[in-house]
């Protein structure tokens, strides 16, 4: 028999005596259920005939009580139910337990709530959704309607304990259970071991404790507390990290955009490309006419202790004025010397000719190369770079003073271009744009990884089989 539906309301109820202990037993759908429990005397019985009860045999009593009393209504999912069952169940062969509530609509037949540690389910088959029909089921996978589900348990559950009434023969069934999710929903296929033909599938919805109770007028605080995470619950911060992600992609190429539109309106504009000539100060190599005590000997004699200490300095060069035409720019000011297994230092002082305002940078160039243990090596650069930021428009001459670690060096070049591309910056934009996706992303997979510790069909364990 299956539920009686295409009613305007429920149907009557009716009372049924007992064989056993002579109570009634209401059964609330007396056209559609063909088996029912006894409260009184936990008699398993046979409905016979819609009028009378046959004894099949006595089951356990409850072990919980339930927060849905049989015979309550509510609303749920758009539509009216009543509770008519009650069962607990188990896995076969381990301790895990777990309780479900029958329901039934005269609108579109019987549903289930399952509860494990306090989180439920909405549960319905082929009458309410005949899509299932469809479904395919893999190993390790189903999919349905185009989604996919990963497989995350597989058991074979057994009834414990059970009121209520029933379209079948619930407490003798031999089932397999296989579960596949995709939270908040779940994919549950059930396998006949008596009959392999026999296969029927049910699709889920995760359920939060307070709907349910607004549905069925049910105190709150009787129902079961929480625990860990639910097959089927569905994550947190999923949603967060969707969001966070959609914002932070649309930030990102917003700054892109930005920085292109910049490229054309502020394009790079190179003020400065040459090549200059070094010379050291011609007192370091005049020393004959000189007196001991003379002002000049002092200076030469300075500078022959600091060649004598490798430390040259040379003389100091001033370029050609030059006009920043968009400001403010970003100015790159790039030096090479000829450097062989020396240093050559340079400090660079950009001035501005209106108002005399100046800044200095100093970069000193390494290069230094080799052969050890019969193995080339080299290390350093013959070449540094460094940028000033929000550089006023206005025409400008640099001061470069030069030094370095040998008087051989002839030359040097400079290389000075404005509107350069702040690469440091803009990487450091996209960075920050994408730590707060970052954090949900790494509380997402954290969350999923707690979820299926608990299957033996985790997709985070590199050992993970079917059976």
């Amino acid at each position: 028999m299956a539920a009686t539906v295409n009613l305007r309301s429920f149907p009557f109820t009716k009372q049924l005596n007992c064989p056993h202990c002579k109570q009634d037993v209401t059964v609330y759908d007396q056209y559609g259920s063909e088996y029912a429990v006894c409260g009184s005397c936990q008699s398993y019985c046979k409905i016979i005939a819609m009028e009378r009860l046959q004894v099949q045999q006595t089951v356990a009593p409850i072990k919980w009580i339930p927060v849905l009393p049989l015979g309550t209504e509510g609303t749920l999912m758009g539509d009216a139910y009543k509770v008519i069952a009650y069962m607990e169940k188990k896995e076969s062969g381990t301790d895990y337990e777990w309780s479900e509530y029958m329901l039934y609509s005269y609108i579109k037949g019987y549903a289930f709530l399952a509860e494990y540690n306090g989180h439920w389910s909405f549960i319905a088959g082929k009458q309410q959704y005949p899509e299932l029909a469809a479904a395919t089921y893999n190993t390790g996978s189903a999919e349905l309607n185009g989604v996919e589900y990963k497989q995350y348990n597989r058991y074979t559950p057994v009834v414990t304990a059970l009121i209520g009434e029933f379209d079948w023969d619930v407490y003798h069934e031999h089932i397999t259970t296989r579960e596949f999710i995709n939270p908040p929903y779940i994919l549950i296929r059930e396998a006949n071991k008596s009959n392999s033909k026999q296969v029927d599938g049910y699709f889920g919805e995760y359920i939060e404790p307070e709907k349910i109770a607004a549905a069925f007028n049910v105190p709150e605080e009787t129902f079961p507390e929480i625990i860990d995470i639910g097959a089927n619950q569905p994550n947190p911060y999923k949603k967060r990290w969707l969001g966070a992600l959609s914002v932070s992609a649309v930030a990102v190429a917003l700054v892109i955009a930005f920085q292109i539109i910049l490229s054309f309106v502020k394009p790079e504009q190179l003020i400065v490309d040459k090549t200059v000539p070094l010379s050291l100060p011609a007192a370091l190599t005049d020393t004959t006419k000189r007196s001991p005590n003379t002002k000049a000997d002092s200076t030469v004699n300075a500078l022959l202790v600091a060649a004598t200490n490798g430390n040259f300095e040379y003389q100091p060069l001033r370029t050609s004025s030059f006009t920043i035409y968009n400001g403010p720019a970003p100015l790159k000011i790039e030096l090479y010397a000829p450097a062989d297994n020396n240093w050559f230092e340079a400090t660079v002082e950009l001035v501005n000719e209106a108002d005399n305002q100046s800044w200095d940078v100093s970069k000193e160039i390494e290069y230094y190369h080799g052969y050890e243990d019969g193995e080339s090596w080299s290390e350093g650069s013959t070449s540094e770079s460094v940028t000033i930021e929000d550089v006023p428009k206005g025409k400008y001459h640099l001061n470069i003073y030069p030094y370095g670690g040998t008087m051989t060096f002839s030359s040097m070049n400079i290389k000075v271009t404005a509107n350069v591309m702040l690469w440091q910056n803009f990487i450091i934009t996209i960075l920050l744009l994408c730590i707060i996706p970052l954090v949900f992303w790494f509380l997402t997979r954290r969350y999923e990884v707690n979820r299926w510790m608990f299957s033996d069909y985790s997709p985070y364990k590199k050992d993970t089989t079917d059976d």
